[in-house]
C-alpha cells in the first residue's frame, strides 16, 4: 500500500516537472514578443526562404520580393538607433539583387515596400535595360544573393512570366545564385518552357529540400519514432502522415481549400507537443495531468492572443482547449495512444499538409504543368520523409529497441520527449502570440 502510494507521488511530481519543463519556453516567447526586432538567434529553426515574381511592364521589368517578416531580423539593421524592416530589407535587396545584358547592367529604380500579408514584408523594384537596335531575341543575367549570406540553407523561388501570361518557377540557392532568361526586342522575358518531365524533377527537387530544411517536419516525425518500437508501426504511421499531407496539399495547391500560414505554423507546433508529451506521459499513465494542465495553458494564452490581435480567433483557442482535456483523458495508457495513433497522424498530417501547401504555393504552381509538379512536389517531400525516418529508425531506433535495457530506453525517449516538448510550445507559442 505504502509502497504504490510512493510510486503514484513520484508519477506525480514527474508529470509536474514536466510540465515546468514548459515553462522556459513560454517565457522565451513572451520575450520574443516583447523584443520585436533583432532576432537573428531564436529564429534559426525557422525555414530560411523568399519569394519574387517577375514580369514585364511599361516601366520596365517589375519584382515583387516577398519574405517572412522574421526572416528580415537576420539581417543587420540599417540604422540601429532607428531600426526598420522595411529599410533594412530594401537596401539588403538593392546589394543581393541585379539584372544585367551582356553589354551593360540594367538600371534599377530600388526597392520600396508594397502591401504584404500579415507577418510577411514585400518589396517592389523596376529594372531598365539598354535598348537594343537588333530585332532578335537577347538574354538577361538575374542574380539573387539575398539572405545566402547569412543562412547557407536559404532557399529562393523565383517566378518569371512571359509574354503569354504563364509563370516559370526557377530554384535559387547558395550554390546556384544566377539564371539567364531570353529577353525579346519589346522587352518580354522568354522563361524557358522546361516540359512535363523536367517539371516533374524540378518540383521534386523543391520538395525534397524543402522537407529536408523544414525543422519542424523533422522534429515531427521524430516524436512518431518514440511512440513506436516495431517496423510495422513505423510503416503505418509514415503511410497514415503521407495520406494526411497528401490531401490538404493537393486541395491547397488547386485552390479549393485555403488557410492562414501563421495559424497552420503555430499548429504545427502544436502536433509536435503532443506527440511529445504522449512519448514521456502516456507510458505513466498522466496524459490526463498534461492535458489539464495544457488546455489551462492555453485558456491564458487565449486571452493574451485577444490584446495582441493574434490571427487565432478565440474559438480555435477554445477547440484546442476540448481537444487537450478530451484526448488526455482518453489517452489512459501507452497502448490506447498506440492503437489511436494511425488516425491521429492522418489528422496531424492534415495540418502538416497545409503548411506544405503555402511553400508550393508561394513557389508557383505552372498553370499548364499544374498535375506534374503537384506530383512532383509531393513525392520529393516522401523521398526526404522516408530517408530521414530509415536513417532514423535503422540508424539508432532498431538498435535501441532490441539492445537497450527498458530503463535506458525509457531514459533516452523521456529526454527526447521533454525537449521536443519545449520546442513544440516554443514554435506553438510563438508562432501564434507574435
Amino acid at each position: 500500500m505504502l509502497k504504490s502510494l510512493v510510486k503514484a507521488c513520484a508519477q506525480k511530481l514527474f508529470g509536474f516537472a514536466f510540465m515546468v519543463a514548459l515553462a522556459p519556453a513560454l517565457l522565451a516567447s513572451h520575450e520574443l514578443i516583447l523584443s520585436g526586432i533583432g532576432l537573428d538567434s531564436v529564429h534559426a529553426h525557422e525555414k530560411s526562404q523568399s519569394f519574387s515574381k517577375w514580369r514585364s511592364t511599361e516601366k520596365g521589368i517589375a519584382v515583387i520580393f516577398t519574405v517572412a517578416a522574421r526572416q528580415v531580423t537576420l539581417l543587420p539593421p540599417t540604422n540601429p538607433n532607428a531600426p526598420s524592416l522595411e529599410r533594412t530589407l530594401g537596401q539588403h535587396l538593392d546589394n543581393t539583387i541585379t539584372l544585367s545584358k551582356p553589354e551593360a547592367p540594367c538600371i534599377s529604380s530600388g526597392f520600396t515596400p508594397r502591401k504584404a500579408r500579415p507577418g510577411f514584408i514585400s518589396m517592389e523594384n523596376y529594372f531598365m535595360c539598354p535598348a537594343e537596335e537588333a530585332e532578335d531575341s537577347d538574354t538577361v543575367t538575374i542574380g539573387i544573393e539575398s539572405f545566402m549570406d547569412f543562412a547557407e540553407t536559404h532557399i529562393h523561388f523565383a517566378q518569371f512570366r512571359n509574354e503569354t501570361g504563364q509563370y516559370r518557377g526557377y530554384l535559387f540557392n547558395y550554390d546556384r545564385r544566377q539564371d539567364i532568361l531570353s529577353l525579346e526586342a519589346d522587352g518580354n522575358m522568354v522563361a524557358e518552357d522546361i516540359g512535363l518531365v523536367k517539371t516533374f524533377f524540378r518540383y521534386s527537387q523543391i520538395g525534397i529540400t524543402h522537407i529536408l530544411s523544414g525543422i519542424d517536419h523533422l522534429v515531427f516525425l521524430l516524436g512518431l519514432l518514440l511512440l513506436t518500437n516495431r517496423l510495422r508501426d513505423v510503416v503505418l504511421v509514415v503511410t497514415g502522415f503521407t495520406i494526411g499531407h497528401s490531401l490538404t496539399l493537393g486541395l491547397s495547391a488547386m485552390k479549393i481549400v485555403s488557410t492562414q500560414s501563421a495559424i497552420v505554423e503555430g499548429l504545427i507546433g502544436f502536433t509536435i507537443l503532443v506527440v511529445a508529451a504522449e512519448a514521456v506521459m502516456a507510458r505513466r499513465n498522466l496524459m490526463w495531468l498534461a492535458g489539464g494542465v495544457f488546455a489551462l495553458m492555453l485558456f491564458f494564452m487565449g486571452l493574451y492572443s485577444i490584446m495582441l490581435e493574434a490571427p487565432m480567433p478565440i474559438n480555435g483557442w477554445a477547440g484546442l482547449m476540448l481537444f487537450a482535456v478530451a484526448y488526455g483523458f482518453y489517452s489512459q495508457n501507452l497502448n490506447i495512444v498506440r492503437q489511436t495513433l494511425p488516425i491521429m497522424v492522418v489528422i496531424f498530417g492534415l495540418v502538416h499538409g497545409f503548411g506544405f501547401a503555402g511553400v508550393l504555393v508561394e513557389a508557383g504552381l505552372p498553370n499548364d504543368r499544374l498535375l506534374s509538379a503537384l506530383i512532383g512536389f509531393n513525392l520529393g517531400v516522401e523521398i526526404g520523409q522516408l530517408l530521414i525516418v530509415a536513417i532514423l529508425w535503422f540508424g539508432f531506433f532498431r538498435y535501441m529497441h532490441s539492445h537497450f535495457s527498458e530503463k535506458l530506453r525509457g531514459a533516452i525517449i523521456d529526454f527526447a520527449g521533454i525537449a521536443m516538448c519545449g520546442v513544440g510550445m516554443f514554435w506553438f507559442a510563438s508562432r501564434l502570440l507574435i
